[in-house]
């Protein structure tokens, strides 16, 4: 049985400038339980997730593939050929990234296996100058981020094995943010599903900040990914808190449900990438 409870939003409370936590609501705490993750910091090699009950096998990663193209352009758009009056010439530039990993989920003797993939790709125009007062630029023309993994139950009776997608896309010409703090606007889906249950995976995002004088500010840069919600038949089953690396499940799903539930939170919690929008400038 899953229970029905149904947020609008995640409220987010923030103890100062520098240190934002996630505010679950009492109505889902009240019929969850929290579970701190830990592996996720420290020494890599041989990893492994605990939380909870659930416990990870070591964390087998591919060769991580990292990647940049620039080449010239030869068709220039009328702003471009104004650049080049003021010695800016401008290039075409491409960033790839991929990622693998698979591992084991396990508690008592429900046990999951793992396989995700991590992509991402990124259009850019590139601005060189021989100026030392303007030097080099990039700007984002768009990019694609895509996240799936397989998770196969593992049971004498077979079962329906989940698809787990999260999708993250940007294109400038459809960009509508104008002002300083305004965030990119970006194509956002995330969803898991076996071909007859889906559970819909929303992120949650911090959008302002209160310090410790009790001023309220707004989060530099645009929103911070604080975490994910996870809804299944419309009700939050689950919450995934990147900021501080819990999970919270609710307490009446099946044990089997809950392994799907815990699945989809740790490999989560192993992509590279966690705010897009944020690591991609760090990639650059």
């Amino acid at each position: 049985m899953r229970t029905r409870i149904s947020f609008a939003a995640l409220a987010i409370l923030v103890a100062s400038c520098t240190t934002a936590k996630l505010s679950v609501p009492s109505q889902f705490s009240s019929q969850a339980t929290k579970m701190p993750v830990k592996g996720l910091n420290g020494w890599m090699v041989n990893q492994r997730l605990q939380f909870g009950p659930y416990e990870t096998s070591k964390i087998k990663r591919g060769w991580d593939f990292t990647a940049s193209v620039q080449y010239t352009k030869f068709r220039l758009s009328p702003e471009e050929t104004l650049l080049k009056v003021f010695d800016i010439n401008t290039d075409k530039g491409t960033n790839y990234q991929r990622n693998r990993f698979q591992y084991t989920l396990s508690e008592g003797g429900l046990e999951a296996e793992i396989y995700a993939t991590e992509k991402f790709q990124e259009k850019q125009l590139v601005y060189k100058s021989n100026n030392p007062y303007i030097g080099n630029a990039s700007k984002t023309a768009r990019y694609e981020y895509g996240f799936t993994a397989a998770i196969v139950p593992l049971a004498e009776k077979a079962e329906e094995p989940w698809s787990l997608v999260l999708i993250n896309k940007y294109d400038s010409k459809n960009d509508t943010a104008r002002r300083l703090f305004d965030r990119p606007y970006v194509e956002e889906e995330g969803y898991a599903t076996n071909g007859k249950e889906n559970i819909a995976i929303r992120p949650l995002r911090i959008e302002k900040l209160t310090t410790a004088s009790g001023k309220e500010t707004k989060v530099f840069g645009g929103k911070m990914l604080s975490g994910y919600e996870l809804q299944w038949d419309g009700g939050v089953v689950g919450i995934i808190d990147i900021l501080d690396n819990n999970v919270w499940i609710t307490n009446d799903l099946a044990p089997k449900e809950k392994l799907v539930v815990a699945s989809i939170a740790s490999s989560i919690f192993l992509k590279r990438m966690q705010d897009v929008q944020k690591d991609k400038d760090a990639f650059d």
